[in-house]
């Protein structure tokens, strides 16, 4: 009885010591002062306000807390709001403090909202919180020094949980804004030793949700474990990524994701695996970095198969080009065009590669499709880049830089059938036969409007065995001999059941200032020459060309004895109109001329003949004389 009675005495004792020091602790916590201390030793420090609107209060049981409510700070200014927090608590737990050690239960941030600010001047609204306050690695270890150095980390935490946190980008001057709303993050167990220098986080896991303009996407990301030994980090992580825009045919698409990740963060490497899948789509990256500072990483991308159009809004229908010299936000009230931002492209540096298997984009369908990227100094080349598509083959190069936005194109493809390639590309099948174009243009501009009118370069066409579609130069010689018979040619618009087929066709173009200048087309058939000289203007949209067809054979039956007629002749067949609503005619006058000329050839050949044949005749008559006979 006497030692439970020294036991109850004791803890006896122990309560009262508990309960006095409790209430020391409280009568000492003076919240007013301690939201004073913190608003002007930031001010001091930073220059920025600091506003504590809610309590500020201290728990003693079971765990040692302290919580804030209502916090926030603000931007340089002192004036516009940077950063708030709705609540923020920090407990502590009261056992190992007793035994002089700090191990932090949970930590816990309620709706906090951050606003990251890009100037027009390139500078960001946090510039002023980034610089000037470090102490070089020597300072640091001298200062350590004479305060007798320090105790390495030990760090215990239950858990880390911030809920329902918002952070707004806005870049002034690209006129955008994102949002990542209703973001959560939670880890499990964190532990670190600074002195065997290990960090081990357990179950960490984030959710969040995004937006930029109509555009939406979700992402929840899980890894069972985050580990830093010495040096070495590494993670396996699995999770989703929902995206959603009324923009998607589908409006919603969600990929799984898993992956792994190591880094070496004294030799600043790093290696992460991804993969994933997109409906049928396999979809395997693997990224290695070379150095942290300044970022530089390889990059290799491999799809089996992937149909880009299911996951694009449909293209635009019926839309007129902006006429030359008419601004985006010309009469009419037209909708201004869009700028192409390439100033991503100056905080780029990697070499990568991309193989697909099946490639369909904008109707156009690639296989094996191997490309080589290298990306530095604001710019961005594709060499090679190579495919099979349309029974050929495609092998070129493609440069973007965003120093003046210049954009240069070198394509050569061989061994194409051209009609279902211009179907899928362009909706439209002008031309039928098998052959190759080569393509090297450059062109600089903010828009695309801009991009067309600025093509620079050359192109050319090699084509056999094909046929011009819409177009029956055969019904162009009947107009033709209508008009030399005194009848009238009216403007047609081409027909898909017409065509007019060749042997060979060739033809080259100079492009400048958006305008493709042809004086060279050449095609061959049996009976027709086809020529022709014109002007495609790429930039507006439009033609104006100028074909010249002649006869150069006949053949027997009636298309013979019509084609008979126009032998000698060039019939000019002008071609002119927006592209997706041409018409072509006959040049009257110009096949008056010509027809006019003919006759005029051939009356003098006539007339040279006949003479000829008089003045045989007369040195015969002569001769017979001479001799008698």
């Amino acid at each position: 009885m006497s030692i439970l009675r020294k036991l109850a005495v004791a803890l006896a004792v122990l309560s009262g010591l508990l309960v006095v020091a409790a209430g020391i602790a409280y009568a000492m916590f003076d919240a007013a002062a301690i939201k004073r201390q913190l608003i002007e030793q930031v001010a001091a420090k930073t220059g920025r306000s600091l506003r504590i609107d809610g309590e500020v209060g201290l728990s003693l049981w079971p765990e040692v807390a302290v919580n804030a409510g209502q916090v926030g700070l603000s931007e340089a200014d002192g004036k516009t709001a940077f950063a708030s927090l709705a609540a923020l608590r920090v407990a502590v737990a009261v056992m190992p403090l007793l035994a002089g050690r700090v191990e932090a239960r949970q930590i816990e941030i309620d709706g906090l909202a951050l606003t990251l600010v890009k100037r027009r001047d390139g500078s960001l609204n946090i510039d002023d919180l980034r610089g000037g306050s470090a102490k070089p690695a020597s300072a640091a270890a001298d200062s350590a020094a004479t305060s007798g150095g320090s105790q390495p980390l030990q760090l215990d935490i239950a858990g880390l949980a911030l809920r329902d946190a918002r952070f707004t980008w806005r870049d002034e001057a690209a006129g955008k804004l994102s949002q990542l709303s209703a973001v959560d993050f939670s880890t499990g167990r964190i532990q670190a030793d600074g002195a065997a220098g290990r960090l081990n986080i357990a179950d960490v896991r984030l959710a969040l949700r995004g937006s930029s303009g109509d555009d939406r996407v979700d992402a929840g990301i899980e890894l069972p474990s985050l580990q830093l030994d010495g040096q070495q980090l590494s993670t396996a992580f699995a999770g989703t990524l929902a995206l959603s825009s009324p923009a998607l045919p589908m409006r919603n698409i969600k990929l799984p994701l898993a992956g792994k990740l190591a880094a070496d963060l004294a030799k600043s490497t790093a290696a992460l695996t991804l993969q994933t899948s997109l409906d049928a789509s396999k979809i395997a990256l693997n990224v290695t970095v070379d150095r942290l500072s300044p970022l530089f990483f390889n990059a290799d991308l491999k799809i089996d198969q992937l149909n880009v159009d299911h996951y694009l809004p449909p293209a635009r229908s019926g839309a007129a080009p902006t006429p030359a010299g008419q601004g985006s936000g010309g009469a009419g009230g037209a909708k201004p065009a869009g700028r192409i931002d390439l100033t991503p492209l100056e905080g780029l540096n990697f070499r990568g590669q991309v193989a697909v298997g099946q490639l369909q984009v904008r109707g156009l369908k690639l296989s094996v499709l191997d490309m080589k990227l290298a990306a530095g100094d604001g710019r961005l080349d594709i060499v090679p880049l190579r495919a099979r598509l349309y029974g050929g083959s495609l092998d070129g190069a493609l440069g973007v830089s965003a120093r003046g936005n210049v954009f240069t194109v070198r394509q050569n493809l061989n061994g194409i059938d051209i009609r279902p390639l211009l179907a899928d590309v362009l909706g439209k099948e002008p031309l039928e036969g098998r052959g190759s174009v080569a393509i090297d243009v450059n062109t600089r501009g903010q828009t695309v409007d801009a991009l067309k009118r600025g093509l620079a370069g050359q192109a050319s066409l090699a084509l056999r065995d094909g046929a011009i579609r819409g177009v029956n130069l055969a019904k162009q010689l009947r107009d033709a001999k209508a008009v030399l018979r005194g009848g009238k040619s009216a403007a047609s618009a081409p027909e898909a059941a017409e065509k007019t087929d060749f042997s060979e066709l060739t033809a080259s173009f100079r492009i400048a200032g958006g305008v493709a200048h042809n004086d060279d087309l050449a095609m061959k058939s049996p009976f027709l020459r086809l020529g022709g000289a014109g002007d495609i203007d790429i930039g507006n949209g439009r033609i104006d060309y100028l074909a010249r067809v002649s006869v150069v054979e006949t053949s027997k039956g009636q298309a013979g004895k019509e084609r008979d007629e126009l032998r000698g002749i060039t019939v000019p067949v002008r071609l002119r109109g927006p592209f997706d609503d041409l018409s072509y005619t006959l040049e009257v006058d110009a096949l008056l001329k010509d027809a006019a000329k003919a006759k005029l050839d051939e009356k003098k050949a006539e007339l040279k003949e006949k003479a000829g044949r008089k003045l045989e005749e007369k040195l015969g008559d002569k001769l017979k004389g001479l001799f008698g006979k």
